[in-house]
């Protein structure tokens, strides 16, 4: 029975079977057993149950018959618009919404140039909405929106604009990427007295699209003619972008207001925002000067900013400060809160000067703002933290404490500070900040100590202060990340006086869709312990750990059906339950789906749900009748099938008091055993989002075209017309050059089962340079026979042609398939789970896309990492999955593209002027019985004289010392040997040309002398002429006991401490990684034997040369 009570069920939930149906208008009765009818109804519960596990259900409704809800605050046209009182409104806004509310409220035209696809995504978000809804500006005037293409001369359309009206207000909203194009433009505004006002969101966006803070790009601006001013926050940028328009208007020049583009544009906070009414009033108010020097306009700046209580140099901190950080105000707010809570707390003595007026720069207001009691400036600039060096912000200070209103002994010393950002600063970091600078000039804020994570001293600060924090994970998928926005709305309707944020970081390229994770805090600290934590998706606890950084007892929520800890057991981690007995979490479980389903509601409007949640948990809310209060001043009123928004809240508030279940945790939890893996604490914060994502590849798709070979005919037969050209790998963003092959040669005899070879290009026709210590990046080529045979099994023509179209360039790229395969695409490459998804997309056999799905989740990670073990490449797969059969047009699309390998240069170009020599171990191995080869080695292991090669430079560390008398110590271990003989050939001509040359020593290290003795009879050359002071040869096979490198280290203790110690001598290794600790071992071992120094200490220094670059490693 049960059998056939389970075929009913399915035939019940896939309404095939007839239920109360009519008939040929006859009322249809099936006799059915009340036995079979209890079991239908139990299977049907259990099927729904199932939904309800790791994953939000998913349940096929009739849309039309649901509740969409529609929320006012994410509605920005009306949320900004609509004033609280006559002056003024409080809002929750992040930096682009208040920047785009005042550019629009002040302007004419505003013309959007995007740096790159991802900042259409946050730039003018709304302005197109709001100009095709025909809203006005703060004078009543229609206001045009202008998207613009970023690319060389842009601002050539802002300058006919100004050429045919001089009076029109003009905005420019851009990201620091598309500044750069509009440098040589913003020269001719500034000198045609042209008052554009520039909003510019500071970031930079990597070949992954992570996004990063980049202020330096803005001030490559700063010597254009225009004002250059920077703001904190959301306030000060709303503030700064009206200081923006009146100055420009008052001055007549172009003003730059830039912010940080991460931080402040991506964290939504509660801000003033001027209405419309009061901005004409400013507007009006403002008096057109006489034309000025550039210089005078500062004096306009500093009025302005006083009317609006800000300061060109803003001071905080001690009053009687000898160590004062200076940084831009657009890098401000993390530091500033630092220095607040060291001063307040740990009694520190350091100040803060925020630089809100960068251009012109005023040499005596800055002085004017510093305590008189400084000694020292930090000063905190954009930088790797790797090399030191001197910015624009840095010169200014410099040149203002050499020439500005100061006494010679009053002068305080100078020290720069160097991080990619400084978000990570914690009031803890500075009394080590400020003991550092007593000695320094340089000042690492990416190394030891400023890169440890939060102390226990710092929490213990932070939960001293009255600050609360929350977080909330969603997948995209589940529609509801929006109820973590409306929950900052209800926090800050309930706690009108608090300081709320919300900080938001999503991931768009996470396997199985977008993830989000959202931060909300109330009071001064963002990093408050997490009193509230709320998962929406419980399947990725497997993939972060979603409890990072919890508060003792905090609540816990997750979505799902459970009641027990029991149930639990199976679909919680063992690292996720024993780290609740931890902090003695609270642990709610609440069916979030089946609620909104049961009353009605849309799927895209769960969220309410979730909102309701937090108010009960959170909030401490438990009149129905309040919370239904509170949700409804956050949605648009309606009223459908007689039920009203009142009465749907009430339902679903109701049921959500009623479903919360209070699940206890479980003793045997406190003792289980955890995982090593760390997982992330946040999503990888990609900066564009899935939408964009989506419609790029759309277009992707559609811009790649197979076809034949006559169009790529007419374009080479009528060049001039098609503006044809020809180029060496146009799909790739970097020089190369195109080499040809002048020798290669095996250095290990043919019976020796490794192929090790030496390779020389002739660089004579490409005017190829390198320096010493540089890699040569070889674009490698897929084996012909290999992609022919491919070709074949797939049914792909090689003669066909393809052309691609490039976004970034506009141009198309046209190509045999046979070169696509060849020379481009990674097919017998190892591919990335993205791969796996795009590839069950097109899988006809619903096996295959399910073990494909299967193999990309957390129950397939096993399965997944086998495969990456065995090199299984994007062919292998093919084969494998071969229901799924991709078009050539999509394949061209989701086979990542074949990256050039790098490989250390064995030439000095000093010695071989038009040369450039590799050495190369040739890579091949067996898995399965199959036979695998490095892609770039076996390419070039069969080159032949006379063949070319497309090939690009990469620069390295790997660099002599900047005296020739200086020690060079060399550890090489096989084809690490490469940039060695480099050095030595430098060396070489050195002492040859007379020069006075230190001692070079080498380490070398191989199996067998006889076989492996790389370039051995010219380093015997070397050793016999003197240049080669010392050689330490380990052929580890040639006795009964190995011999290593580090071995015969240890036996020159002596020597090589005097050489580090003494001759500041540098270290270099170079190979594979697994000697790198014996090696640091030895060479800890002479600096304690014969150094005078513990080991502790000597590891110290070998981490402070690691720094300072004279300790260098090169390990693959």
């Amino acid at each position: 029975m049960f059998s056939s009570a389970a075929l009913v069920a399915s035939l019940v939930k896939s309404a095939v079977f007839p239920i109360n149906n009519t008939i040929d208008n006859q009322q249809s009765v099936t006799n059915i057993s009340p036995d079979l009818v209890k079991a239908v109804t139990a299977e049907l519960k259990k099927e729904i149950d199932a939904a309800s596990s790791t994953e939000s259900q998913t349940t096929i409704v009739d849309e039309d018959a649901t509740v969409l809800l529609q929320s006012k605050v994410k509605n920005a046209i009306k949320y900004l618009l609509t004033p609280n009182s006559k002056d003024a409104q409080v809002k929750l806004v992040d930096a682009n919404h208040a920047v785009d509310y005042v550019a629009y409220g002040l302007s004419d035209m505003v013309f959007v140039y995007p740096g790159s696809v991802s900042d259409a995504h946050l730039i003018s978000q709304e302005l197109s909405a709001w100009a095709s809804s025909a809203v006005r500006n703060a004078n009543g005037e229609l206001v045009k929106v202008v998207q613009m293409e970023t690319r060389a001369g842009a601002l050539q359309a802002v300058q006919g604009v100004l050429a045919d009206s001089q009076d029109k207000s003009l905005s420019v909203l851009a990201s620091s990427q598309a500044l750069l194009s509009m440098i040589p433009n913003l020269h001719a505004l500034a000198l045609n007295h042209q008052p554009v006002v520039f909003h510019v969101a500071a970031h930079s966006v990597d070949q992954d699209l992570v996004p990063s803070p980049n202020v330096d790009a803005v001030l490559a601006a700063r010597n254009t003619g225009a004002i250059l001013l920077s703001s904190a926050n959301v306030q000060e940028a709303h503030d700064m972008a009206i200081v923006a328009h009146l100055l420009a208007r008052s001055v007549g020049l172009p003003v730059i207001h830039f912010f940080n583009g991460i931080t402040a544009a991506k964290q939504i906070e509660k801000a003033n925002l001027t209405s419309y009414a009061q901005l004409a009033q400013l507007r009006a108010s403002a008096i057109q000067q006489p034309v000025m020097n550039y210089a005078d306009s500062f004096k306009v700046a500093q009025d302005l900013l006083e009317q609006l209580h800000y300061k060109p140099f803003e001071y905080t901190g001690a009053e009687d400060a000898e160590t004062v950080l200076v940084t831009l105000s657009a890098t401000t707010a993390s530091v500033d809160q630092a220095v607040q809570r060291a001063t307040t707390h740990l009694k520190t003595s350091v100040g803060l000067v925020s630089v809100r007026v960068f251009r012109p720069w005023s040499e005596s207001v800055f002085i004017a703002a510093l305590p008189k009691t400084a000694r020292r400036l930090i000063v905190l600039e954009e930088g790797a933290g790797l090399y030191a060096f001197n910015g624009p912000l840095y010169l200014d200070i410099a040149a203002s404490v050499r020439f500005g209103p100061l006494d010679r002994d009053q002068r305080p010393r100078l020290v720069s500070a160097q991080a990619s950002d400084y978000s990570h600063l914690h009031a803890t970091h500075l009394p080590s900040l400020v003991k550092e600078a007593e000695t320094e000039s340089f000042i690492n804020l990416a190394a030891e100590p400023f890169n440890e994570s939060v102390s226990d001293e710092t929490i213990a600060l932070e939960e001293s202060d009255a600050a609360w924090s929350a977080i909330f994970w969603d997948a995209d998928k589940d529609n509801s990340a929006t109820a973590a926005v409306h929950d900052a709305h209800l926090v800050e309707s309930l706690h009108p006086d608090a300081l709320v944020k919300t900080r938001v970081r999503r991931d768009a390229y996470h396997v199985g869709g977008p993830v989000s994770q959202t931060h909300l805090t109330s009071g001064t600290l963002s990093t408050v312990p997490h009193s509230y934590i709320a998962i929406h998706n419980v399947g990725l606890i497997r993939e972060y750990n979603t409890l990072a950084h919890a508060a003792q007892n905090a609540t816990i929520v997750l979505h799902g059906p459970w009641k027990h800890g029991d149930e639990l057991e199976a679909i919680l981690t063992n690292e996720f339950k024993f780290a609740l007995t931890q902090f003695n979490a609270k642990l709610y479980t609440v069916d979030a789906a089946r609620i909104a389903q049961d009353h009605g509601l849309n799927i895209k409007s769960v969220h309410l749900v979730w909102e309701a949640v937090f108010l009960i948990l959170a909030e401490q809310q438990q009149e129905v009748e309040a919370i239904v209060g509170r949700l409804a001043e956050l949605y648009e009123g309606f009223e459908q099938d007689k039920r009203t928004l009142t009465d749907v809240f009430t339902e679903v508030v109701s049921t959500v008091k009623e479903g919360l279940i209070a699940v206890e945790l479980l003793p045997p939890w406190t003792i289980l055993e955890i995982s090593d893996e760390v997982l992330p604490a946040v999503p990888l914060d990609h900066l564009v989002g899935d939408e964009v994502e989506d419609e790029s590849s759309k277009e992707d798709e559609a811009d790649v075209q197979v076809g034949q070979w006559h169009k790529a005919a007419w374009q080479l037969m009528f060049d001039e017309a098609y503006h044809t050209e020809n180029a060496i790998r146009p799909d790739l963003h970097e020089k190369t050059y195109v080499i040809r092959v002048s020798e290669n040669r095996r250095l290990t005899p043919e019976s020796y089962d490794r192929n090790v070879f030496h390779i020389e290009f002739d660089t004579t026709e490409s005017n190829l340079k390198y320096e010493l210590g540089d890699a040569l990046g070889v674009h490698g080529h897929n084996d012909y026979e290999q992609v022919q045979t491919f070709l074949d099994w797939y049914g792909l023509n090689a003669h066909d042609v393809i052309s691609v179209k490039t976004s970034t360039e506009g141009t198309e790229e046209v190509r045999t398939v046979f070169q696509l395969f060849s020379q481009t695409l990674d097919i017998f490459g190892r591919p990335a789970k993205k791969f796996y998804e795009s590839l069950a997309a097109y899988a006809t056999d619903p096996k295959e896309r399910e073990q494909l799905l299967y193999l990309i989740s957390p129950e397939g990670k096993e399965g997944f990492k086998k495969r990456v073990d065995e090199t299984v490449t994007y062919e292998d797969l093919l084969r494998e999955f071969s229901s799924a059969k991709p078009p050539l047009q999509v394949l061209a699309q989701i086979v990542a593209p074949i990256k050039p390998r790098h490989y250390s240069i064995a030439s000095s170009q000093k010695m071989y002027n038009n040369a450039v020599h590799l050495l190369i171990v040739a890579v091949d191995w067996e898995i399965n019985d199959k036979k695998r080869y490095g892609q770039c080695t076996r390419y070039l292991s069969g080159l032949r004289v006379n063949d070319r090669v497309t090939v690009s430079i990469k620069p390295s560390v790997m660099k002599l010392p900047p005296l020739d008398s200086q020690p060079v110590i060399m550890a090489g271990l096989g084809t690490g040997m490469a940039p060695f003989r480099a050095f030595i050939q430098e060396r070489y001509l050195a002492k040859a040309a007379g020069k006075k040359v230190g001692p070079v020593v080498l380490y070398f290290g191989s199996r067998h002398r006889s076989m492996e003795y790389l370039y051995g009879e010219e380093l015997e050359a070397y050793h016999a002429d003197g240049v080669l002071s010392h050689m330490g040869l380990a052929f580890s096979r040639d006795q009964k006991e190995k011999v290593y490198i580090q071995h015969k280290m240890m036996e020159d203790a002596e020597m090589l401490a005097d050489y580090l110690l003494n001759k500041k001598g540098h270290f270099y290794l170079c190979g594979p990684t697994w000697p790198v600790p014996d090696v640091k071992d030895a060479v800890v071992h002479g600096i304690t034997s014969y150094g005078g120094v513990d080991a502790a200490k000597a590891s110290a220094l070998i981490e402070e040369w690691k720094e300072k670059e004279t300790y260098i490693l090169e390990v693959y």
